[in-house]
């Protein structure tokens, strides 16, 4: 699991999950606080989670910068 506890407001959590010999369905969690989250899943099929997480977090610190603003 890949933890940015705060970027541009925002925590970033991201697990990824073993799916056929592969790292797949990311999930990402976006919170800008408890009562109000923001989960997404990404496909990204990986090799291992380490590289499947980062992808993710990149994906993920590029959806704040665009949609981020409440």
């Amino acid at each position: 699991m890949l933890v940015e506890s705060y970027y541009r407001g925002h925590r970033i959590e991201v697990r990824a999950v073993p799916v056929n010999g592969r790292w797949d369905r990311v999930r990402i969690h976006r919170a800008v606080s408890d009562d109000k989250p923001y989960v997404e899943t990404v496909t990204c099929r990986k090799m291992t989670a380490e590289l499947a997480e980062t992808r993710a977090a990149i994906y993920a610190r590029r959806w704040v910068s665009v949609y981020g603003v409440d």
